[in-house]
């Protein structure tokens, strides 16, 4: 596996609270340096499209999947306006659709941020022709450690390189970006995360447990994330 490249900030949440929800910019760097010109790449868990307009402004034929109905909307209103012909956006569940249904062409590329998981990276091995590119983000498994639980499909780089290994594929990137916001009092946690996330974190306990590092003096909150470059080795599938 290459060396992790690590990128780490502190900064005031309000700081923070300005790109939180901006593609890092890690993964914008391995998806603009791909060579994707006239290639078929699959975003999957496409969201609002942001991803797949990135790849789209680099010459690719995106198809974005997802299962969110408005968001796909809003996506495809943006590449009206914006006239990206070079991009479709689909409703699918990408980790248990078989991705050749949402594409009759080879896919060349698979292009994930902040949607990944076991189901996703093994649709993708055998979706992508050999030497394919893999390329996401996904939660590092410090993301939100403060709360002792973590984020849903967060993964550490051991973990991610053995799945993705399992899987076909060679890694040609790994990086990691994280950034500590630090605060006052868990009033500004509040105002930083949005309502669902903190009535979210009271149910199942996550907001207990923020409350006692800040009880501990420990006033901060970290965001981490995993950003990959992959590419489908030429390795066959043996049946089973």
């Amino acid at each position: 596996m290459p060396d992790v490249a690590r990128v780490s900030r502190h900064l005031p949440w309000r700081e923070v609270a300005k790109d939180v929800d901006s593609l890092r910019p890690m993964l914008l760097e391995q998806v603009r340096h791909e060579d994707l010109r006239g290639q078929r790449v699959l975003d999957v868990g496409t969201g609002d499209g942001r991803l797949a307009f990135v790849a789209a402004s680099v010459g690719a034929r995106v198809i974005g999947v997802d299962l969110d109905r408005v968001k796909l909307m809003h996506a495809r209103a943006y590449a009206g306006i914006r006239d990206f012909r070079n991009t479709e956006f689909v409703l699918g569940d990408v980790e248990k659709t078989p991705y050749h249904e949402f594409s009759r062409d080879p896919i060349d590329a698979v292009i994930s941020n902040l949607c990944m998981s076991p189901e996703i990276i093994w649709h993708s091995s055998r979706a992508l022709r050999p030497g394919g590119t893999f390329i996401f983000a996904a939660h590092h498994g410090d993301h939100w450690k403060e709360t002792r639980r973590g984020s849903r499909f967060a993964f550490y780089e051991d973990s991610m390189r053995d799945l993705l290994e399992e899987n076909r594929f060679a890694i040609e990137f790994i990086g990691v970006d994280t950034t500590v916001a630090e605060f006052e009092d868990l009033r500004e946690v509040e105002l930083f995360l949005r309502d669902a996330t903190v009535r979210r974190w009271v149910e199942d306990g996550r907001w207990q447990e923020l409350t006692d590092a800040f009880t501990r003096g420990e006033r901060h909150l970290t965001l981490s994330y995993l950003i990959v470059k992959a590419r489908r080795t030429t390795a066959p599938y043996t049946v089973e």
